[in-house]
């Protein structure tokens, strides 16, 4: 897997963790009635909007965060996942390369660690879709 896709990941996610908050204020009622909000154009309407769009990320997110954990807990013949890094690092220093079978074992490691980072992002995602299924907003793409 790329590195550009790995990034294109974590900040998708850290975009959707950061958009929770427009969703959660969608369904809240505003305090200081009809006028609050008026005058720059920002009102539950949007809010509902910006939460409709939230949950169409969700919807889009989930899969591809599925996939991505698929590849790093794969077994060690799936390319790209931990196992698969651990391998080629013993195949490398069996074969003398101890700099590259250093730079894998690294590399495993911070992709296990990427690992636990999108189990948390895939939880937020099943929180937010339910949010967004108890809110009417569906979670159909």
């Amino acid at each position: 897997m790329s590195r550009t896709m790995w990034t294109a990941v974590v900040l998708t996610a850290g975009l959707l963790a950061g958009s929770t908050g427009i969703a959660s204020a969608a369904d809240a009622t505003p305090t200081t009635g009809a006028s609050s909000g008026s005058s720059s154009g920002t009102g539950l309407a949007d809010l509902r909007a910006d939460a409709g769009q939230d949950c169409k990320l969700i919807t889009d997110l989930g899969p591809a965060v599925t996939d991505l954990l698929a590849i790093i807990n794969g077994d060690a013949a799936t390319p790209g996942s931990v196992a698969w890094l651990n391998a080629q690092a013993a195949r490398a220093k069996s074969a003398g390369h101890t700099n590259l079978a250093t730079w894998l074992t690294t590399r495993a490691t911070l992709r296990q660690e990427q690992g636990g980072v999108l189990q948390t992002r895939q939880q937020l995602l099943t929180s937010g879709a339910s949010w967004c299924q108890a809110h009417g907003f569906g979670t159909e793409s």
